[in-house]
């Protein structure tokens, strides 16, 4: 068997409609992926802002609770009072 050199050459043919084909895939993944970037950035952005937006409204509610934890501690204090004065036959 005679042993046969081998060819280090490589011939690529390519037409004209496999290398529109190959160009418009490029094109078409490229502004894809520019597309789901732009999304991304805006997503984060809108993310961003409801988090803030959740931090002001979680302050706001923790005022009105604190305003109701007092008004509803002053009540039980009062009844308390009142308990321990009916208990004890102190008052009225």
């Amino acid at each position: 068997m005679p042993n046969k050199p081998l060819n280090d050459e490589l011939q690529l043919t390519l037409s004209v409609k496999w290398m529109a084909q190959l160009i418009f895939f490029v094109f078409t993944l490229t502004g894809a992926w520019y597309t789901l970037n732009n999304n991304i950035d805006e997503n984060a952005k809108e993310i961003e802002y409801i988090k803030e937006n959740l931090i002001e409204y979680e302050k706001m509610i923790d005022e009105r609770v604190g305003r109701l934890e007092k008004y509803k501690e002053q009540e039980l204090e009062e009844v308390n009072k009142s308990l321990l004065s009916k208990v004890l036959g102190t008052g009225d």
